[in-house]
């Protein structure tokens, strides 16, 4: 079985450990982990002029994973990955339905695994682009929109409108019934006062 990776919470613990001047063996057998799983992430994932810390090491992790998850496609050794993605995108499947058949083991003969954000970055940033990929994507577009852009709301038209702008100028006289702003909240009141009265007189 693969050996499983370190989790943050374990970080924080080697962290915590290394500034009580334990050293890896004893952190090791705290953590139930081989000390030489200790070693390398200390060295792995630390900075280069500062002490082991849990959040550094993250960070230093999930740069390497992005990177490496980025290259995946262009690297010689996982060319049966490489095609089955080209493929599969040369099919109209989209990166989310690639990855998502490879994650679940529905491949024969492909054991790797790749998310669709890095299928994304290989359209847009990697080799893909040479390879002009991105219009079998749904949205077919040769530039990646941005993750947070905001969408722009359609205008709504309306038949046969008129600016306000093109009003009579005896509207800004406000001497009629209807020209003044409120008239359209205050006449339904008047009215069904008006209504309310007229019952009361029949009663």
């Amino acid at each position: 079985m693969p050996m499983q990776r370190v989790t943050f919470y374990e970080r924080e613990q080697i962290e915590l450990y290394l500034r009580m001047g334990k050293d890896y063996r004893w952190i090791g057998r705290r953590l139930k982990r081989d000390h030489t799983v200790i070693s390398r992430e200390v060295e792995r994932n630390s900075g280069d002029y500062s002490p082991y810390t849990a959040k550094t090491a993250q960070r230093i992790f999930e740069q390497r994973k992005e990177k490496t998850n980025r290259r995946k496609l262009e690297k010689g050794k996982n060319g049966d990955l490489k095609d089955y993605v080209v493929g599969q995108l040369r099919l109209d499947f989209s990166p989310e339905q690639i990855a998502g058949r490879l994650k679940e083991g529905l491949v024969s003969k492909i054991e790797q695994t790749i998310s669709h954000e890095s299928i994304y970055q290989y359209i847009y940033e990697g080799e893909g682009r040479f390879e002009y990929l991105y219009p079998h994507l749904r949205t077919g577009r040769s530039k990646r929109q941005r993750k947070f852009s905001r969408k722009k709301q359609a205008k709504i038209a309306i038949k046969d409108r008129v600016s306000i702008h093109e009003r009579p100028v005896i509207v800004d006289e406000k001497e009629r019934l209807g020209d003044w702003e409120t008239d359209s909240l205050i006449f339904p009141i008047l009215f069904l006062r008006w209504l309310l009265f007229l019952a009361e007189r029949r009663d």
